[in-house]
């Protein structure tokens, strides 16, 4: 939503508004002609797809709302997608029968908080729901169609997971990876998991089989890669996971653990959104590293896209000293763990590692594991 604000244009004045791309000077894919009267404002918006791209024109309304009501309108701005109603989950309409590059009415509603759907003008079929939208009293409010519904259910949100396994680790332990998928949206979500094994080039990774989950429901899937992927007992699996979903509000949480006789003991690791990786140029520093007799450190990066990228790093004893420059060459979704990492320096409590890549476009996340080394019970340290 957008709230009425900025300066009014002064009288008779005229400016020609450009639309190139960002970072851009050309090409100029809208140049429109504006007359612009005082005490008006103004929204320009650039709809439909590029080969057809024109301007709209908004003016905003004059007065005000009265105390405790806002002033709501919808502009429509999908080129794909039919008329439609906005309403009220009840199916009150609010702003009916909106096409393509139309603007309704300014509506009056009470301040507060509001569930909205989008249907097909004069049906009750919901194309969209519209969650926690907030108007303040006094507001005025433009809200926006934006975007293709053909890619409406396409699977391009990525979730990773950085370390997941069906593997025997130090001495009797054998750790495996469960791991919950929680929708948080409105909306059935379906993914798939993708299968990210260690020190591999993964650009064609192994998908598994179409999952779902229903609007606030949790999926549990005990021993990912045993149960979905089908590694075999006596088959050392270790490497990162990603879930391809059509939704962007899929919450993961993960956990990879070890069967004692007396229970089990283990590290949970979220999952992380794409645009909650570490992104090129920005520099992340990693935590409690510890080797000395009693606990063993490992650190573990995991390329977040599908090309060659590099991570560099730096390792600091705890007073600071630099002891290590290094860096890693990640193939497409590659990911790798480089253990005991503060062998060399140890006696070591509290060590720390300094995380980064140049690699333009590039993202990646890291993560330390500090394990007891008598039980091998590990936690988890991400950058900060």
């Amino acid at each position: 939503m957008a709230r009425r604000g900025g300066r009014p244009a002064r009288l008779g004045s005229g400016y020609q508004v450009q639309v190139v791309p960002r970072g851009a000077t050309e090409p100029v894919v809208i140049a429109a002609d504006l007359a612009l009267a005082a005490d008006t404002d103004y929204t320009v918006i650039a709809t439909g797809e590029l080969a057809s791209i024109t301007p709209v024109v908004l003016t905003g309304p004059s007065g005000a709302p009265a105390a405790g009501t806002a002033w709501v309108r919808f502009f429509h701005g999908s080129p794909d997608a039919p008329a439609v109603d906005i309403t009220l989950p009840d199916g009150t309409v609010l702003m009916g029968d909106v096409a393509f590059q139309e603007v309704s009415d300014y509506v009056p509603v009470s301040a507060g908080t509001y569930d909205l759907q989008a249907r097909l003008a004069g049906t009750s079929t919901v194309a969209l729901e519209i969650d926690n939208v907030s108007v303040a009293g006094g507001g005025i409010y433009t809200a926006y169609a934006t975007g293709l519904v053909a890619d409406i259910g396409v699977r391009d949100e990525l979730v990773f997971i950085p370390a997941a396994a069906r593997a025997k680790g130090v001495g009797s332990s054998f750790f495996l990876t469960d791991v919950d998928i929680n929708n948080a949206g409105r909306g059935t979500a379906s993914f798939e998991f993708l299968w990210l094994p260690r020190d591999t080039d993964n650009a064609v990774p192994t998908a598994s089989d179409t999952f779902s989950v229903a609007p606030g429901q949790v999926l549990r899937i005990e021993d990912v890669l045993g149960s979905v992927f089908g590694v075999a007992d006596g088959t050392d699996a270790v490497g990162a996971l990603a879930l391809l979903s059509d939704r962007s509000d899929l919450l993961v949480l993960s956990r990879t653990y070890n069967r004692a006789e007396n229970g089990t003991y283990g590290q949970a690791m979220p999952g992380f959104s794409a645009d909650e990786l570490i992104p090129a140029n920005s520099k992340r520093r990693i935590l409690y590293f510890t080797e000395d007799g009693r606990f063993r450190s490992n650190i573990g990066v995991l390329n977040g896209v599908g090309s060659p990228m590099t991570v560099k790093w730096e390792r600091y004893t705890p007073e600071g000293v630099l002891v290590e420059a290094a860096e890693a060459e990640l193939p497409p979704w590659g990911n790798t763990q480089i253990n005991r990492v503060f062998r060399g320096e140890a006696p070591v409590q509290g060590g720390y590692i300094d995380v980064w890549t140049e690699t333009e476009g590039g993202s990646f996340m890291a993560y330390g594991s500090v394990a007891d080394e008598k039980t091998s019970d590990p936690i988890t340290v991400f950058p900060r």
